[in-house]
């Protein structure tokens, strides 16, 4: 499989997590998982560098990357902070490393872009392709032929059906469920515990059963 032959490859490099909060202690946990422990932490929290997470050193601010040798993970939650820093440090996408926790059940034509975190719990179905630096959190479950764009999170427990498409920089809170052949747009927010029946425009929040728009957009 091709994430499984990435990460054997990969298993050697130095992989460098920028940001120390508790989704990068997430990433590092996935990492430790498939027996990488990570080189250390990058934060711009000043607080933080010189210490110690999960054993692992917060080594200096993010612009470090630059000077660092190895491969990164943009573990930060919030997708306009991470296309951000994605942006500012401009690596091409080989500096960057593709996270997959060992629990994850991937099907065997599943395409994950470069920098994205699949954490543990997952289940991607046969047809999907996850763009870059995305994040796929805890227990989520991705049907068949999605495309989930860049830049998207969806968070712990959410579930789409078959041949969804959630475009760039959407967020899709705890507990989402979204119904077969649904677009959920690009940089749209859908509310924890929603249930998505129809297509969700652009740049808009929509929550509730069914999810309704309720902010940008036409209401």
């Amino acid at each position: 499989m091709q994430i499984e032959r990435q990460m054997k490859l990969q298993k050697q490099t130095k992989v460098y997590i920028i940001g120390a909060g508790g989704h990068g202690q997430v990433v590092a946990d996935a990492l430790l998982s498939i027996g990488i422990t990570p080189a250390g932490f990058l934060d711009d929290n000043e607080e933080l560098i010189g210490r110690t997470v999960l054993k692992i050193p917060v080594l200096a601010p993010v612009v470090k990357a630059r000077e660092l040798e190895g491969k990164f993970v943009v573990a930060i939650g919030d997708n306009a902070t991470r296309k951000k820093i994605v942006e500012f440090l401009h690596f091409p996408d080989e500096r960057y490393f593709t996270v997959v926790h060992h629990s994850v059940i991937l099907g065997k034509d599943v395409k994950i872009g470069a920098g994205s975190m699949i954490i543990g719990g997952v289940v991607i179905n046969t047809g999907t392709v996850i763009g870059k630096h995305t994040i796929i959190n805890t227990s989520v479950s991705i049907d068949h032929h999605n495309v989930i764009g860049d830049f998207v999170h969806i968070a712990p427990g959410s579930h789409t059906g078959g041949a969804v498409e959630v475009k760039k920089g959407a967020f899709l809170g705890v507990g989402v469920s979204v119904i077969p052949g649904k677009i959920i747009g690009n940089w749209a927010i859908i509310g924890a515990g929603a249930s998505v029946i129809t297509d969700i425009p652009d740049n808009v929040t929509a929550v509730g059963v069914p999810a309704k728009v309720i902010k940008g957009g036409n209401k």
